[in-house]
């Protein structure tokens, strides 16, 4: 057959001419093009290769010589469209339905499908399947039309006019010009963009889900039909096992969409327009008819297509919103007041404008406002300390230490644990290469000299084998740094420590929430220090936290800490020459909030790896941050190491990915290779000495790990970074 599918440059009219022309029909477009521009990101939409430009509003008989069948879809096409202007509904969805079949009919077109839809049921009794027979209840002006339009459609049936009346279930699904204003799709876009599949209502409502490729599926089996068995006939599409509530499709959706969750509105707000569909009649009248799709099919379909594509602007813009897109259209002068063209149809297609991901980022929630808001008013004169110590002791609970100590930041806590160890000049400092320089600064502050050793290939943090090489008569202490949240050996590490009687500091700076059998970050070694930097797993801004069980060294650090001066003084008397290293009542109060929030935010970090892993998992030559079974990663940075087959620094990739909109960070340099620490003794013959560390840095990359990244950015980021990786080998080959 030749058929005329009228609105083919929509949602369902896009899939709708595929699947005709599959079907071996002869498909013929009929479009005004309000959204036409409107592509899916990544897709390309493929019409027919006959289209006529027209509003149906002014079609004639002439233009529908040859036609053999149509399928009339074009109509303002949902409620909030149809409220827009209800006498344009009547007009566009009523009147020009009924005169495009009066020409039809006239032009000796014998077949008219009309796409009707169940919500002309309205509000039907929960307890009842609605089947074709049952009385029909429109809520809205767009329900109201459908109703109108059938009536007016049977009026001319007869033995040369057969029109069909499909009542469609609420449609889902990919489509190359897909919407976000439908149920469905709309939570699956709210999931990948912000994490939350969010309800507006209470989610009590019944809908029944057709996927819009088995609405069009179904178009063609009826079109294959016996014009007799279809004639005048009203079909509920769609399957019985497919009427859920709204908030059994957002369970779906969250199901579909790892690390989303499912938020309500304000209120028990219940919307009206609810109804469960009986579709019996279609499946005895088409018993080899097969539904393709299911809710959870649709959803998943729809996140392999959409993720890494689709921003929190998706929601509400003109791209994918239908009413949104005509309201764009008449404020920009396109169209007039009856929705007709003024001048030049608008058909340039979106371009996605994607915002630029941070490398980095805290989560902060009204609690954090909450309390740095009342330290800020109280924390003062007696209470001045009240926030610190508070501070203080969650993580002294949390690490299972003795004493916490509030600092200005992690630098100033490694500085403090050199010097309350008395380590100076004539000692050396065993680091590892692979580290941030705050790290090993403060070696080369308090007089000491730096000893770069390897990492282990696995975990990246310190080689317990190098660390034993590296001693001499001269070590007094090892520094050994929680990589990324990754953690070292730590029994062997004790173990060489022991044996060489050398003292071990933990730099857990990138760490917390990690866990080594059991046993937290932070509770190993002489001394523990944290980070709270703004791009910590935990934050004050800025700050930094020294722990250990060690009495005197508590002690040494309260003193030092504060300019030298005894925490017990009210005299201005100092005891020894000491620093500024204090933190904030204003900080300890967000790290309060923070700490109240830990298990939280481990399981948000814990998530986005869990979305890399995922999206980069099969990705050839990737290796991302190890977690071994005795080990519980808090995944700060989520890190890719490349493989050296593939011959891509990382400062190749990361001008790639920038260029992409994506900032990532490199591995750390090795220390020894920084011109800060290219004149100590040790890095002498270093990157001999230390293959691994040189060899991991070369082709590590940190990708985007801050509390924004959703589902949706780590797959547009592992996109972007396997796009880089093919693109490089097809080069190579």
């Amino acid at each position: 057959m030749k058929v005329l599918v009228t609105g083919h440059a929509g949602y369902v009219g896009s899939v709708a001419t595929q699947v005709l022309a599959e079907a071996g029909h002869e498909v013929v477009g009929l479009d005004t093009g309000y959204f036409l521009p409107c592509h899916t990101e990544g897709m390309t939409p493929s019409d027919p290769a006959r289209v006529i430009v027209k509003d149906v509003r002014e079609v004639t008989a002439s233009d529908l010589a040859g036609i053999d069948a149509i399928l009339h879809l074009a109509a303002l096409s949902n409620d909030p469209m149809g409220d827009l202007a209800p006498e344009l509904t009547a007009a566009i969805n009523r009147d020009a339905t009924i005169a495009l079949a009066r020409a039809a009919k006239a032009a000796g077109v014998s077949r008219f499908i009309f796409a009707s839809s169940c919500s002309i049921y309205g509000a039907g009794n929960p307890d009842l399947l609605l089947d074709e027979t049952a009385p029909v209840n429109p809520l809205t002006p767009y329900a109201a039309s459908k109703v109108e339009s059938e009536a007016g459609l049977l009026a001319l049936a007869d033995g040369t006019f057969a029109p069909t009346f499909m009542r469609n279930a609420t449609c889902y699904g990919l489509s190359p010009r897909v919407r976000v204003d439908l149920v469905l799709n709309n939570l699956v876009c709210s999931a990948l963009s912000t994490g939350e599949v969010r309800l507006l209502s209470s989610g009590l409502a019944w809908r029944p889900l057709l996927h819009c490729r088995d609405l069009a599926r179904a178009a063609a089996a009826i079109l294959a039909a016996d014009a007799g068995l279809v004639r005048g006939e009203a079909f509920n599409i769609g399957q019985n096992d497919e009427n859920h509530l709204v908030r059994d499709i957002a369970a779906i959706v969250a199901e579909a969409v790892p690390g989303s969750k499912v938020t309500y509105g304000a209120g028990d707000t219940i919307d009206p327009r609810s109804y469960r569909v009986d579709f019996s009649k279609f499946a005895a009248a088409f018993p080899d008819f097969r539904f393709m799709h299911t809710a959870a099919s649709g959803a998943k379909e729809l996140v392999a297509a959409l993720a890494g594509r689709t921003t929190p602007e998706d929601l509400t813009g003109q791209r994918y919103i239908r009413l949104a897109r005509l309201k764009a259209l008449i404020d920009g002068g396109k169209l007039d007041s009856d929705l007709g063209w003024k001048g030049a149809r608008d058909t340039t297609p979106f371009v996605a404008r994607q915002a630029r991901i941070p490398v980095a980022g805290p989560s902060i929630s009204p609690r954090e406002v909450e309390l740095v808001a009342e330290a800020a008013r109280t924390a003062w004169f007696e209470n001045h300390a009240k926030y610190n110590t508070r501070f203080e002791a969650m993580v002294a609970e949390h690490t299972g230490r003795k004493h916490a100590v509030s600092l200005a930041h992690c630098t100033s806590a490694i500085h403090l644990a050199l010097a309350a160890l008395n380590i100076g000049p004539g000692d050396e400092v065993i680091v590892p290469e692979c580290t941030w320089v705050a790290t090993a600064s403060p070696i080369v502050q308090v007089g000491a000299t730096p000893v770069f050793c390897d990492i282990d290939p696995v975990t990246w943090c310190m080689s317990p084998a190098s660390l034993a090489a590296a001693i001499t008569p001269q070590t007094k202490a090892a520094i050994v740094v929680d990589l990324y949240g990754g953690m070292p050996d730590w029994a062997r590490l004790d173990a060489v420590a022991r044996d060489h009687g050398i003292v071990l500091i933990e730099d857990a700076a990138e760490a917390i929430g990690s866990r080594w059998r059991g046993k937290p970050a932070g509770s190993f070694g002489k001394a523990s220090v944290f980070s709270f930097h703004g791009s910590k797993t935990v934050t004050t801004g800025e700050g930094g936290m020294l722990v250990t069980d060690d009495d005197a060294i508590a002690e040494r650090i309260n003193i030092l800490r504060d300019q030298g001066r005894h925490p017990t003084s009210r005299a201005l008397i100092t005891e020894e020459v000491g620093f500024k290293y204090r933190m904030s009542a204003m900080q300890a109060a967000m790290g309060v909030a923070q700490m109240e929030r830990l298990d939280e935010l481990i399981a948000m970090k814990r998530d986005i790896f869990a979305f890399y892993r995922e999206a980069l998992g099969d990705a050839p030559g990737v290796t991302l941050n190890a977690e071994p079974p005795h080990v519980l990663n808090s995944y700060w940075m989520v890190t890719a190491v490349l493989d050296p087959s593939l011959r891509l620094l990382k400062q190749q990739v990361a001008a790639e990915l920038g260029a992409d909109g994506i900032d990532t960070r490199p591995f750390f340099y090795p220390l020894s290779w920084q011109p800060a620490f290219r004149s100590q003794p040790s890095a002498r013959d270093a990157a001999i000495r230390n293959p691994n560390a040189y060899a991991i840095s070369q082709t590590g990359i940190n990708l985007p790990s801050g509390y924004n990244v959703t589902r949706d950015v780590a797959a547009r980021v592992s996109r972007s970074l396997t796009s880089i990786l093919a693109r490089h080998a097809r080069r190579a080959a």
